[in-house]
C-alpha cells in the first residue's frame, strides 16, 4: 500500500475519480435534457398526426380511448373534468400518472417523467401528460413510450467510452502538470535537507510562482544561516580567547598578591611596609586589569566607541588620569606631570573608553620607569583642527625591532617581562584597537636619549552644545 503514500498517485487517482464523476454527472444531465426535448417534440408530432386521423374515434369513445402507434408509443385519452376535479374518480391504475396530474395542477403545462424499470417496476420508459381541451373524453392525453432496449447497449458503450477517455485525459493531464511540480518539490526537499551545510546547492528556481518563491527563500535563508553560524563560531573563538587571556592575565598578579600576604604574616616590622606596598601595587594592577578586560570585551563584541556621536574633552581626561595615578608614581619614586592647552580640546570618542586608553599609556610608563624617573603626558594642538597627545618616559625604552609589535595581544618585550612579570600587553592592545575604531593614529618611538614616546594624533571635534 506504499503507492497510496505518493503525492503523484494520490493526485492522479483523485483527478481520475473527479473526471469520472464529472463525466457521469454531465452525461446524466445532458441525456435527461436531450430526452426531455426529444420527448416533447415527438409527443407534439404524434399528437398532431394522431388527431388528424383519430380525433373522431377519440371523441366517440365515451368509456376511454387508447391508441398505439407503429413505433410502440401509446396515447391514452381522459376526461380532464373528471380526472382534474377535486373529486375525480380516476385511480392510479385506471387514470394517468398521479404525479404528473399533481404537476399539471401545479401549473406545469406538459409534465414529463422517465421511468426506471429496475427501480420502480414500470413497463414504460416514460410518460408525458398534456391537456388539449377543458372538457370532453379527449381533453386530457397521456403519452407513453416503451423502453429503448435496443439503444441501451449503445448508450452504455458511449458512456464507457466517455468515462475511459476522461480517465485517460485526467491521468495524462496529471502527469503533464503534476510531474514537473513533483520534480521541483523533490529538488527543494534535497536543497532544504542541506540547508546551512557545506553540501548545499542553490535551488535556483527562476519560475515566478510559489515554488520559485520558496526556492529563493531557501537560498536567502542558507546565506543567513551560514553567516549566523560563522558569527557564532567567531564569537565562540573570541570567548575562548577572552577566557584564556583572563586566566593568563590574572594568574601572575594574584599569585604575587598571595605571596606578599603570606610573607607579610611572618615578616618583621621593617619588611612589612615593603610587602604591603607590593600588595597595594598588585591590587591597583588587578583593578586596571579588570577595567581593561571589560573594555576589551566590549570592543571585541563590536561596541562602537563613536555610537551616539560622543565627545570628550581630552585635557580634562589627561588631568584625571595623572591625578589618579600620582600615588602609584610616588610609590615607584617617579614624578608624573601633565600639560595641555588653556582652551578645550574635544575629541570624538566615548569618554570612558578614551580615559581608560590614556590611563593605560600613563600606567605602562609608570610601571616600567626607573626610580627617580619622569613621566609626562603632553597634549597640544598641531593645528586648529588637529591635536597630538604624547606620553613620554625616561625608562629603559624598547629596541627598534619591538616597537612595531607593540599593541599586539599577548606581546611583551623581553625587558618589560624582566622588570615586571605581570601583564600581557592587553593595555596597549586596547589603545591600538580604540584608535583604529575612532580614526586616530597611534605610533611608538624611542625617546632619546632613553625611554619611550607614544603619540596619539587625530582631528578635533566641535565642543558640546
Amino acid at each position: 500500500m506504499k503507492v497510496w503514500h505518493g503525492l503523484a498517485w494520490r493526485t492522479a487517482i483523485a483527478s481520475v475519480a473527479l473526471g469520472i464523476l464529472a463525466t457521469l454527472a454531465a452525461a446524466s444531465i445532458s441525456f435527461r435534457k436531450a430526452a426531455e426535448l426529444s420527448a416533447h417534440h415527438t409527443v407534439q408530432l404524434l399528437a398532431d398526426t394522431t388527431f388528424e386521423t383519430q380525433a373522431d374515434a377519440c371523441r366517440a369513445s365515451a368509456g376511454g380511448w387508447t391508441y398505439t402507434s407503429p413505433q410502440g408509443m401509446q396515447v391514452v385519452a381522459f376526461d380532464a373534468a373528471r380526472v382534474l376535479a377535486p373529486s375525480g374518480t380516476a385511480t392510479e391504475n385506471s387514470g394517468p400518472d398521479p404525479k404528473l396530474v399533481e404537476r399539471l395542477l401545479a401549473g406545469e403545462p406538459k409534465p414529463l417523467t422517465f421511468y426506471f424499470p429496475r427501480l420502480d417496476g414500470h413497463a414504460w420508459g416514460g410518460a408525458l401528460l398534456m391537456r388539449v381541451a377543458d372538457v370532453g373524453p379527449c381533453s386530457l392525453l397521456e403519452f407513453r413510450w416503451p423502453l429503448l432496449i435496443d439503444r441501451m447497449d449503445e448508450l452504455r458503450w458511449m458512456l464507457l467510452a466517455a468515462v475511459t477517455f476522461t480517465s485517460l485525459a485526467a491521468a495524462l493531464s496529471t502527469a503533464v502538470v503534476i510531474g514537473p511540480l513533483l520534480r521541483r518539490l523533490r529538488r527543494l526537499h534535497q536543497t532544504a535537507g542541506r540547508l546551512g551545510g557545506p553540501a548545499y546547492v542553490p535551488a535556483e528556481d527562476a519560475v515566478p510562482d510559489e515554488l520559485g518563491d520558496l526556492a529563493r527563500v531557501l537560498d536567502s535563508t542558507h546565506v543567513r544561516v551560514v553567516s549566523d553560524a560563522r558569527h557564532i563560531e567567531a564569537r565562540k573563538h573570541a570567548l575562548e580567547r577572552f577566557l584564556a587571556d583572563v586566566a593568563h592575565d590574572l594568574k601572575t598578579p594574584i599569585a604575587s598578591l598571595q605571596l606578599a600576604l603570606e610573607q607579610a604574616t611572618a615578616a618583621s616590622r621593617d619588611e612589612l611596609s615593603g610587602l604591603l606596598v607590593r600588595g597595594i601595587e598588585d591590587t591597583v594592577y588587578l583593578t586596571a586589569l579588570v577595567d581593561n578586560l571589560r573594555l576589551a570585551c566590549q570592543l571585541g563584541e563590536g561596541v562602537d566607541p563613536l555610537a551616539g556621536e560622543p565627545r570628550a574633552e581630552l585635557g580634562m581626561v589627561v588631568e584625571r588620569v595623572v591625578a589618579r595615578l600620582g600615588l602609584l608614581a610616588r610609590r615607584k619614586e617617579l614624578s608624573v606631570d601633565a600639560s595641555h592647552p588653556d582652551d578645550s580640546v574635544w575629541v570624538r570618542c566615548n569618554a570612558t573608553m578614551l580615559e581608560q586608553a590614556v590611563g593605560n599609556l600613563v600606567h605602562n610608563a609608570i610601571t616600567h620607569g626607573d626610580p627617580g624617573g619622569h613621566v609626562v603626558a603632553l597634549l597640544e594642538r598641531v593645528s586648529p583642527e588637529r591635536f597630538r597627545l604624547t606620553v613620554l618616559d625616561d625608562g629603559p625604552g624598547l629596541p627598534p625591532e619591538d616597537l612595531e609589535r607593540l599593541g599586539e595581544r599577548l606581546f611583551r618585550a623581553g625587558e618589560a617581562r624582566q622588570r615586571d612579570p605581570r601583564g600581557s600587553g592587553l593595555g596597549v592592545a586596547i589603545v591600538r584597537e580604540l584608535c583604529r575604531k575612532t580614526g586616530l593614529t597611534l605610533t611608538f618611538h624611542r625617546n632619546e636619549p632613553r625611554g619611550l614616546k607614544v603619540v596619539i594624533e587625530g582631528p578635533c571635534a566641535t565642543a558640546e552644545s
